[in-house]
């Protein structure tokens, strides 16, 4: 640490001063930490308080991501996957793309930093601040993600950006404390990472002008996951005064688990790496881990249609008392002016996540009727019927993507609007519905999809690693982009997006179509909801209790081998 005279990029915090750097007209404080290394004794261990420094802590790069597949361990975490591989059936629930679009080669287990982009203001300014949570399946990503850079949206929206990491994988979300006491502590480790660093940045934002009676939480995917979280724990809810809730789902790998299952997962975990006791994982060579879960994200088929969550939170009772969906679209819900909430999914979530699977590329009726038997049983051929007449110019494998869309997404989503604005809280609704015409425009307003649009970072080497935007028209995409953080930015800054985008409301179901249209549409999602309901699916917790039990009849569809470990992979 250095000694240096104050001066505006120079902050003090309770553990010490930071320095950061000068952009243009933001100033950038990277690689701060929110809390202790969790390595070592603290392995599997909560987040512990950041230890105080002396003199001055250079804040001018960021910090290492959470530990993750990358190009450094590639190869030993494939070559570890294929000896303990059973023979799993499954694909990767995100295309190939993905793997380079989230490389981080700097990652490591000392990972608990986050970024801050800080406009220039007034001395004494309170700033609006917004906290985003990043995604990326709890498998990769982080706080500092190049692609997710906050210095726009920061300059344009005079708002301070904050993105924190948090653990991922298994040392952030297998749940080792439900198996006995080797490990108690080990539950829901990566959301308690999150609390950290919100509690952090609710206790110390002011030192950077910031505002913590104006702070906004957001995430998209598994960060929407956890501004769930946040939203239903009872610590953290007094310390939001407004949520972005973004490609949000129950269902997904990221998503909150029922204990049973999450047991399940951590005992599955043991098994693989041929241990008996959690224990043994305290010097675990964390490749193996990733080994498991490559594994483990492959384990049913395609088209399994199942809530399968092995990187999810669980429900204990205290930091996660409910399942997040359930408590919102539910009784448990904020009430009145003490929250405003923008909800947001994409139009084609699914073709991210399936679209290179063989029933969405090419199946016909018979393929997709066998993956919607599996929830709507005999109603299954009346729902594709309706579908068919909804989008009549969509092949099978394109409705399968559409129901599957609204199945694993639109549906709860809906569900938390209509509850949120029963209660009185100001709700607004989004769909992202700007098609991409990159990889064939297969993916058309895909999951991710928003993601250049909300940042604003489309530079050529940007927008290289977003293969979907391939062939863009760059004027348009400038011209949404803009509309689309200016909309955000009202609704960090005020509450309120702007008269263009009026609240939802249960009667009127408008929802904001945000492609290259910007438009109220009321209604435009209630004939697919209707659909589900004619379907016999009326609400979020029948649809988790049909899932579940198409996971608990098929957790085992491969025998287990122990697997035969060597040091040298």
């Amino acid at each position: 640490m250095r000694e240096e005279a104050p001066d505006d990029l120079t902050v003090t915090t309770a553990a010490g001063r930071l320095r950061g750097r000068r952009g243009d007209r933001v100033r950038t404080f990277q690689g701060v930490p929110f809390a202790a290394p969790p390595v070592g004794a603290l392995r599997f261990r909560p987040p512990a308080p950041v230890p105080a420094w002396t003199g001055v802590r250079s804040a001018e790069r960021p910090g290492p991501a959470s530990y993750q597949f990358n190009a450094v361990n590639e190869s030993s975490v494939r070559k570890l996957a294929e000896t303990i591989d059973p023979g799993v059936p499954g694909i990767m629930a995100w295309p190939d793309y993905a793997n380079t679009t989230y490389r981080h080669d700097n990652a490591a287990e000392d990972c608990l930093y986050l970024d801050l982009w800080v406009p220039d203001h007034e001395p004494g300014a309170k700033l609006p601040v917004y906290v985003y949570y990043h995604g990326g399946a709890n498998a990769v990503s982080s706080g500092s993600f190049p692609l997710e850079r906050g210095e726009n949206l920061a300059r344009e929206q005079h708002i301070i950006v904050v993105r924190p990491n948090y653990r991922l994988g298994a040392l952030g979300w297998v749940h080792f404390g439900l198996l006995g006491d080797d490990l108690a502590e080990a539950v829901n480790l990566g959301f308690q990472d999150q609390k950290a660093a919100l509690e952090w940045v609710h206790a110390t934002i002011a030192a950077f002008g910031g505002d913590p009676a104006n702070l906004t939480i957001g995430g998209e995917s598994a960060g929407a996951t956890a501004v769930s979280h946040l939203l239903t724990n009872p610590d953290t809810r007094g310390l939001v005064r407004r949520a972005v809730i973004q490609s949000l789902s129950p269902f997904n790998p990221w998503c909150t688990q029922q204990r049973p299952d999450a047991e399940a997962v951590a005992r599955q975990y043991l098994d693989l790496l041929g241990m008996t006791t959690p224990a043994e994982l305290l010097d675990v060579d964390p490749d193996r881990l990733l080994a498991v879960q490559n594994v483990l994200g492959r384990w049913f088929e395609p088209d399994a249609n199942l809530a399968w969550r092995p990187l999810g939170g669980v429900v204990d009772g205290h930091l996660i008392p409910e399942l997040p969906a359930l408590a919102l679209s539910g009784k448990d819900v904020p009430a009145g002016d003490e929250l405003e909430v923008m909800i947001g999914f994409a139009k084609d979530e699914w073709t991210f996540f399936r679209g290179h699977s063989d029933t969405v590329r090419s199946g016909s009726a018979e393929d997709v009727l066998a993956v919607l038997e599996q929830v709507f049983g005999v109603e299954a051929a009346g729902v594709y019927r309706s579908y068919e007449d909804l989008h009549p110019a969509h092949a099978p494998g394109h409705l399968l993507a559409d129901v599957m869309s609204m199945e694993f997404f639109k549906f709860s989503a809906l569900a938390i609007a209509d509850r949120l604005d029963a209660a009185g809280t100001t709700t607004y609704v989004f769909e992202f519905a700007y098609e991409l015409p990159g990889l064939g425009g297969d993916l058309r307003a895909v999951h991710t999809g928003d993601i250049p649009f909300l940042f604003g970072n489309q530079t050529d080497e940007d927008l290289a690693r977003w293969p979907a935007f391939d062939g863009i028209d760059r004027a348009e995409l400038d011209r949404v982009s803009r509309a689309m953080r200016d909309l955000y930015g009202a609704f960090i800054r005020t509450g309120e997006p702007g008269r263009t985008w009026p609240r939802y409301r249960r009667d009127q179901q408008a929802v904001l179509w945000f492609g290259r249209e910007i438009a109220a549409r009321p209604g435009l999602l209630s004939a697919e909801r209707g659909v589900f309901e004619d379907g016999g699916v009326l609400d979020v917790a029948q649809l988790e209790d049909v899932l579940v039990r198409n996971l608990r009849a098929r957790r085992q569809p491969q025998p287990i081998r122990r697997p035969v470990w060597t040091t040298t992979p």
